[in-house]
């Protein structure tokens, strides 16, 4: 089974050191113990995903506990689980469940205001990521614009430092006619590539950028906006120094 159950149970163990650490400086009991936590993830590791949805959203949904960042994120991954899975029965009953893993993941990520848990979550992340990539490019391939929209959205929500998924976002809302909103767009991926130069970008989020600026300046190039095309490929050529599809495609508009 494909899961991510030691970033989980480094997560939940990081969890407890804060919680025996708290109790032994005379702190506030945990609002959700250790045990919990350890119940959640044998589910997870065992597939019992429903069973794990069912106990997370009580302390989602609780007054007392819905400021707790973890049970958003066993919430998050217990979705996109189902999503992944084979079961087809299961599938059925949650058709949208990648959908409500993003929803859940992004609300684990407000929650963890101090970042204190997002870092141990990153392999899970990333391919929440892919997914949610994979779709917007067919969305973007078959001209289905709001909905390529919404993900890459999500994307950049998920992590505003995401700089493809700013690229592309700008490139829907260009093809949707908002131009105003996609120079905004743009103006922010050139910020962040000015100031970060792509350090820091995970693996799956270069994936993105790299086809963010083939498809970006193939549209522009098409528009007969040349100069802007080549421009971007200037601004990643040190991220993508030996891309032989880059290459050709900026010969290509350079001719």
């Amino acid at each position: 089974m494909k899961y991510s159950s030691l970033i989980a149970l480094v997560a939940v163990t990081l969890a407890s050191v804060a919680q025996v650490s708290a109790q032994e400086e005379g702190e506030t009991k945990p609002l959700i113990s250790q045990k919990e936590y350890d119940e959640m993830l044998m589910w997870m590791v065992n597939g019992k995903y429903e069973k794990v949805l069912y106990k997370a959203i009580r302390y989602t949904e609780s007054e007392k506990t819905a400021n707790e960042p973890l049970p958003y994120a066993y919430m998050a991954e217990a979705y996109f689980r189902i999503h992944q899975s084979d079961d087809a029965k299961l599938k059925e009953l949650y058709p949208t469940a990648l959908k409500e893993s993003m929803k859940y993941a992004l609300k684990f990520v407000k929650k963890d205001k101090t970042s204190s848990y997002v870092a141990d979550y990153a392999k899970f992340f990333n391919e929440l990521r892919r997914a949610f990539m994979n779709d917007a490019e067919m969305f973007f391939s078959d001209a289905k614009y709001p909905k390529a929209k919404t993900n890459y959205k999500n994307l950049m929500t998920l992590d505003p430092g995401d700089i493809g998924a700013t690229m592309m976002y700008g490139t829907v809302m260009w093809l949707s006619k908002a131009k105003r909103d996609a120079e905004e767009a743009w103006a922010e991926a050139k910020r962040l590539l000015s100031e970060t130069g792509g350090k820091g970008l995970e693996e799956v989020q270069l994936d993105l950028l790299r086809y963010a600026v083939i498809s970006t300046s193939e549209m522009l190039a098409a528009e007969g906006n040349r100069t802007a095309a080549i421009e971007w490929f200037t601004l990643t050529e040190s991220l993508f120094p030996n891309d032989r599809e880059m290459a050709a495609v900026r010969k290509s508009i350079e001719r």
